[in-house]
This record gives structure tokens, sequence and C-alpha cells, in this order.
């Protein structure tokens, strides 16, 4: 990586003044490389997008900024080649999005109609939308659709029975069993990816979150999934760039273990390299206001628990600001780790895990039914 001319004279100068401390020029660094989101930040997003052949957004979950974001950006991102949203819903979910938008108002997630329509293209390229994860909402409606298929398969017609009336992680196991025994003679491909296996992953998984030991392996077995997934869209044919949009936590460049195995950004990064492309990776934070997920509203301001996030906050004079993170990283890892603030230990892990960052001073909660 090519060291701008600023950062290679606030090394200098932190070498030639020692009495200087190194979190000045980490400050004036992050100011230097701040952009109000609705203007040269926006502009700034859209440059790496071009240069990048994989852009990963790490997001806040059940905000409106982000939607509103990802419109913004999409048609320039359509225009300039991307084509497919690798998203963290499942292949089945991801399949209702592209069939039918109007029924996904009855399948809430992540998503919603509305941000649906902004991304898709009717009528003009089908498959827009990567399903890359487990069914975490409504596992029962991949199993009804499974025993639809194979009336006459005892176990599958077992299953559905048992979550006629909804669905309880509790079931997990003995679901997964019964279906380890079925014979199903037809399958479905939504998305490209089998329906039983999809079930049998969103299963597998849900038996292992019943198990607090098992908190990590659950974790791991979820993002094999998810790698799993992301592979077979890319090998399914040419994909032109992907937009990848999943939660923060699992778009980390890197193994981020204090908030789980957290290893897909990494993933998809090595990836780019493997196919001598280019990943430029971002995450949103908020800084204040409410966040709203399955009908839950919450305190969306990450700065409490995240002091190298609330350092850039402060930093921040728009209500959305992004900053160039990479500028930071040489200078933080000259800073002897036992001399490092805590704002400076936390916020390595950021321009280490991430290469832009984007601070909402103040999110609002997601409306979840349009």
């Amino acid at each position: 990586m090519r060291i701008s001319a600023f950062v290679m004279s606030a090394l200098l100068a932190c070498s030639l003044r020692p009495q200087q401390r190194p979190s000045d020029a980490v400050v004036e660094a992050a100011k230097t490389h701040a952009y109000p989101l609705a203007s040269t930040g926006q502009a700034f997003l859209l440059s790496e997008a071009q240069k990048a052949d994989f852009f990963l957004l790490g997001e806040l979950h059940g905000d409106n900024e982000v939607p509103e974001l990802i419109a913004s950006l999409w048609p320039a991102m359509w225009q300039g080649g991307y084509r497919h949203v690798a998203a963290e819903v499942s292949p089945w979910a991801a399949a209702q999005l592209e069939g039918d938008p109007e029924g996904l108002k009855r399948t809430p997630g992540l998503w919603t109609h509305r941000q649906a329509a902004v991304i898709l293209q009717p009528g003009k390229h089908p498959g827009v939308i990567w399903g890359c994860d487990i069914e975490e909402m409504e596992p029962q409606a991949l199993i009804q659709e499974l025993a639809r298929l194979n009336r006459s398969d005892a176990s599958l017609q077992q299953i559905a029975s048992l979550t006629a009336k909804g669905y309880e992680r509790s079931q997990a196991p003995e679901l997964l069993r019964l279906l380890s025994t079925a014979k199903p003679q037809h399958d479905a491909a939504p998305g490209g990816i089998s329906l039983r296996r999809s079930l049998e992953d969103t299963l597998r998984v849900e038996s292992e979150r019943l198990d607090r030991e098992h908190r990590l392996i659950a974790q791991q077995d979820r993002e094999d999934v998810m790698k799993r997934q992301f592979v077979a869209h890319m090998e399914a044919g040419p994909a032109g760039k992907v937009f990848l949009r999943f939660g923060q936590s699992h778009m980390f460049r890197g193994y981020d273990l204090d908030r789980g195995v957290s290893t897909l950004g990494n993933f998809a990064a090595e990836y780019a390299i493997a196919r001598h492309a280019v990943a430029f990776n971002v995450a949103a934070f908020g800084a204040g206001g409410k966040y709203q997920l399955n009908g839950v509203q919450d305190d969306a301001d990450q700065t409490a628990d995240e002091p190298g996030l609330k350092l850039l906050a402060s930093l921040a004079t728009d209500s959305a600001t992004v900053f160039d993170v990479r500028p930071l990283r040489v200078l933080l890892h000259a800073i002897p780790e036992e001399k490092r603030t805590a704002e400076e230990r936390n916020l390595i892990q950021w321009v280490d895990g991430y290469d832009a960052l984007i601070c909402f001073k103040k999110v609002t909660p997601l409306d979840e039914v349009h």
C-alpha cells in the first residue's frame, strides 16, 4: 500500500519529536480523511466501488439510514457493473424477494419490499439478490414447501405437522433427526441452492445455538454456510461485480473473535485476491438514535462500548460522515502497544478490519412493514 505524503510526514514528526503524542497524528489523519456522506463522502464510496470488484458493507441492522444509503449508491453501482447483492438472507427468502416482493411483507427480516424494489431490475436481470445465509426468520416455510413437494414422505409430513402452528428453536434437534430419515424424491433450488440442504443447514445451526457451550461452534457453522452459498452463487455463472450486504460483525477483514467468529468478510477479501480482483469493505455505525429489529426497538449508540468509534464520532462534523481509515493503520501500528490509549487500542481493530467507516450521528428505527 502506498503511504501518502501526509502519513509519512506525520510518522517523521512522531519519530523526531518523541514528546508529541502519536495519537495527535491519528486525530489529524482522521480529520483529513473525513468526508460528509451527502457530498464528497458518497463520491468517495462510489469511486472506491468503481475500482473494486467486491464492495462489502458491514451494516447496522434495523435502521433507515443504511437502506437509504444503498438506494442512493445502487443506481451508479449498477452502471459501474455491479449485478448482484449477496445478502444476509436465506436463498428461500431471496427467491421471495425476487419472485413475490409483496409477499415478503408477510416475511419479517432484514429486507423490506421497498428495499428490494430499489435493487431489483424487473423483467431484465433475474437473480440480482443472492441469499447467503440460513433461514432464521421462518424455517417452517422451508419445511412446508419441501413437504408439499413430497407428500408421500412420512418423515417430511411429520416435520410439517410439528411446525404447522409455527417453529420454536427447541424443536430443531428433533426436526433435524427426522429430516435425516427423509428420502424426498423432489427438491427445489431457490436461488440455485437446494431447499433440503438449506433446511438442514438451518436446523443444524439452530440446534447448536441451544447449547451455550456451542455458541462459537454455531457461529462458525453459520459463517461456513454463508461462504459455501456465496461460492455456489459465484460459480453458477458470470457474476459481474458483487455488493455484499451483511451485518458489521460478518464483514470484518481478519478474525474478530471479540464479536464471535466473524470470517466472511475475510473470506471474501481473500477470495477476491485469488481471482486477481479487488475488494473494498466499509462499515456503518451508529453514534445515537434507535434501531428496530423484529418489532423491538433498542439503543443504536455503539460509542459507549467502542471508544475508537466514539473518537471518530467526536470528529464527525456532519450527521453522516465517511472516514477513509486506511491512512490510520500505519500510524496506529507505529504506537507501541503499551502506549496506546483505550481509543487507539479499539480503533486499531476497526481500521485493520475495514477500509472505511461511516458514522451516523443519529439513526432512526426501520419501518419493517414497507
